[in-house]
């Protein structure tokens, strides 16, 4: 190795390193500035909107079957005719929000789920009101599990809509 070549080369490292840290500088800001972009992506505001649109319907229709849940608990083990109103009133609260669900305009991959959504929950209402024409309470509780079954169902479609629209998993009851 020449002495000429080895006076060089830390400058030609200096120089090296200086437009590493330039493209890094780039990089870093052009990272930056896609951020930013991204953040304000008019389809990133749709889904918060749709995200507001769902959470809308989905709140009180949540609270009025909590209401109508907690009524048939309370009833189920001694009242028939009290318990068969709120199964009726849950399943009317049910066909209201999947009513509501399906007017929202969601995108092709989210408007899959909302169907799926609907189609659980429109078997839980038809579920809800043959367990209302029960003739006893034995006849009554004797869909405890199927109903269980359905919650469960609609519960997984609700957790994978609220995470397509960036929303957090539903509370748990």
């Amino acid at each position: 190795m020449s002495l000429a070549r080895s006076a060089s080369a830390p400058a030609a490292l200096s120089t090296a390193a200086a437009t590493l840290a330039c493209c890094l500088v780039l990089a870093v800001t052009g990272c930056a500035s896609a951020q930013t972009k991204h953040a304000q992506h008019p389809g990133d505001q749709n889904i918060r909107a749709l995200a507001r649109a769902y959470v809308a319907i989905a709140e009180p229709a949540n609270h009025r079957l909590d209401v109508e849940v907690d009524r048939y608990d309370d009833e189920r083990h001694h009242d028939l005719g009290a318990a068969a109103s709120a199964l009726r009133a849950q399943a009317a609260t049910e066909r209201q929000f999947d009513r509501d669900l399906a007017r929202i305009g969601f995108p092709p991959r989210i408007a899959a789920t909302a169907r799926a959504l609907i189609r659980v929950n429109e078997v839980r209402a038809r579920l809800a009101w043959r367990e209302a024409k029960a003739t006893s309470i034995r006849e009554l509780l004797s869909f405890t599990s199927a109903h269980k079954m359905a919650d469960a169902q609609v519960e997984a479609e609700v957790r994978v809509i609220r995470s397509q629209l960036g929303l957090p998993p539903p509370p748990t009851s």
